[in-house]
């Protein structure tokens, strides 16, 4: 029935051989090359994008430090300018208390002047007054 053919049987095992030897050189050999060159491309940009990372990172950091150096000298000059604002109007306070207090010194002296001027005159129609203050009371 079944009958096994020696000069057949060599000639598929030298058939099967062949195969495997140009298997391995044209598709085997050639495909496992591209995978380790596609392995080895696929580490280097792992490590190129490991350095990128602290690189951003660092970048990061220094874009950090230059908003925290701006923020203090914005708050530097904000105090600086409310500073000068505050002794702007110090100053304009303290000569708007000056110049009233020269006013009201004025108005004293005015005052001052007048009431004289009054005792004065009052002092002078005092005898007119005793006289007519005693005209009213002999008529009471």
């Amino acid at each position: 029935m079944l009958d096994i053919i020696p000069g057949l049987l060599l000639l598929v095992a030298v058939i099967f051989i062949f195969l495997i030897v140009a298997l391995n050189k044209m598709l085997y050999k050639p495909l496992l090359g591209f995978m380790d060159e596609r392995e080895r491309s696929i580490q280097e940009d792992m490590e190129k994008a490991k350095a990128n990372s602290s690189n951003v990172s660092h970048l990061e950091e220094e874009a950090a430090k230059i908003l925290k150096d701006a923020k203090s000298q914005a708050f530097k000059i904000r105090e600086e300018a409310v500073n000068e604002v505050k002794e702007e109007i110090a100053k304009k306070i303290e000569e708007k208390r000056a110049a009233l207090e020269k006013s009201y010194e004025a108005f004293v002296a005015e005052l001052e002047s007048e009431k004289e001027e009054l005792r004065s005159k009052l002092t002078s129609k005092l005898p007119e007054f005793q006289n007519s203050l005693k005209a009213k009371l002999s008529q009471i």
